[in-house]
């Protein structure tokens, strides 16, 4: 059953990412390098301040609602009331921030990334509404929930380029109101599923259990999105909007390889979390990270051949300053990816410090590199700090894994049972479409 699930959820994560890519080579082709970093740069502050705000909630919506005696009602009266308190923090924080940061671009870029920042509270309510769902296992809700955005935006953008008005202005006001229907969406979904019977009562010493939880793993969740945006940012600040541009479109594409991590990712938290004995727990993890890693070496390497092709062909020659860094990047994600499918487990296991550990040291590695190769190398020198940092993570995790009984070579190195499992389940894998 967990791997029909993997399945769907691949299936879901594919048409997200296909859309995205879409999306972002429609983008590329319209407004060019210069038009595209600057559209970068607007929705850069208010998508970083979405998970500052969030505390680390999203990963406790998801740990609380899972366990078989939680009172999915408090827990939404709980998120609605912080959630308010977070749209104010990030709302107010976000204009004085976007106002000192995107002033190069001038006054009318400096209006359109504040009314961005109003995406905040559509994107932190929809997202509580969206994890509880996923906490409860309502895989085929979730997976629907999270392609109203990319189906919406991309059809949007479609749209705006067959009626020739796809200017920023018009993609700001665009991703307002498929943000607002998201949340809409999201919310009616998780009423008619869970909270039938709702009733808005804050219970505070959930939101200290919550909280408790959620700031352990909000440092690691801060990290991460530090270490997947710095660079976006320094490049922002430092280097010209067509850098920041010709460096999107090679995120865009390295980011790809990350579909197959997110779909076992999220299916592993809760069904970890579901196990009672600590040996169970361990047991499902390497289970599914066994098959997870030896496709995910060849599939990154494969890829990363394709992109001197892929990227002027789908693109355009413009873009070809994207190849070699698009190529140094997806050789950081396949480490970034085994992280993100071992996090699902050690979340699940009840032990969020350990990512924070991880992303933290990760985004002091990042910053440090970074700052130092940027000025040395260019956009270049970005990609090698990323790659470094993603391989230091890594490393890192396995370390602090195997005090929890997962050893790497548990995790990293195949017998021979371990081959004929994997293509054992390689063949049943149409059974699971059944």
């Amino acid at each position: 059953m967990k791997f029909k699930n993997i399945i769907k959820n691949l299936g879901a994560n594919l048409l997200i990412t296909l859309l995205g890519l879409v999306g972002s080579i429609i983008l590329a082709r319209s407004l060019g390098p210069s038009q595209r970093g600057i559209f970068a740069a607007i929705i850069l502050i208010p998508t970083f301040l979405q998970y500052f705000v969030n505390f680390g909630l999203s990963s406790a919506t998801i740990y609380f609602t899972a366990q078989s005696n939680s009172n999915k009602s408090s827990i939404w009266s709980n998120l609605i009331f912080i959630g308010c308190l977070q749209a104010f923090i990030g709302i107010s924080t976000g204009y004085f921030i976007i106002n000192f940061y995107l002033q190069k671009y001038g006054i009318a870029i400096i209006h359109y990334g504040n009314i961005y920042l109003f995406t905040i509270p559509f994107g932190l309510f929809g997202m509580y509404a969206t994890y509880m769902l996923q906490g409860s296992l309502h895989f085929h809700t979730t997976n629907f929930l999270k392609c109203i955005v990319p189906v919406g935006y991309c059809i949007g953008i479609i749209w705006l380029r067959f009626q020739q008005a796809l200017t920023i202005e018009n993609l700001v006001y665009l991703q307002l109101v498929i943000q607002f229907n998201y949340t809409a969406i999201a919310v009616f979904f998780l009423h008619q599923i869970l909270l039938n019977q709702f009733v808005f009562k804050v219970k505070v010493d959930l939101i200290y259990e919550m909280l408790e939880y959620g700031v352990r793993v909000w440092v690691g969740d801060v990290s991460q999105l530090i270490n997947s945006r710095i660079d976006q940012f320094l490049i922002g600040g430092f280097l010209t909007s067509k850098d920041l541009g010709v460096y999107t479109v090679a995120v865009s594409v390295a980011r790809f390889t990350g579909v197959f991590a997110e779909a076992i990712s999220t299916i592993m938290l809760p069904l970890v979390t579901g196990k009672r004995l600590l040996q169970e727990k361990i047991a499902e993890i390497l289970d599914f990270f066994k098959k997870y890693w030896l496709f995910s070496v060849i599939f990154h390497l494969a890829f990363a051949l394709s992109l001197p092709i892929i990227i002027p062909l789908v693109f355009g020659s413009v873009y070809s300053e994207s190849i070699i860094i698009g190529q140094v990047l997806t050789l950081g994600n396949l480490f970034f990816n085994a992280k993100t499918v071992l996090s699902g487990g050690i979340l699940g296991m009840g032990f969020p410090a350990i990512m924070s550990y991880v992303e933290f040291f990760g985004m002091i590695i990042l910053l440090l590199m970074s700052i130092l190769l940027l000025r040395l190398h260019g956009l270049i020198g970005v990609s090698i700090a990323m790659v470094f940092s993603f391989f230091s993570q890594f490393v890192i995790l396995l370390y602090l894994t195997s005090n929890k009984g997962i050893t790497y070579k548990n995790l990293l190195f195949y017998n021979k049972n371990d081959f004929k499992e994997n293509l054992k389940w390689l063949k049943n894998i149409p059974n699971y479409f059944k």
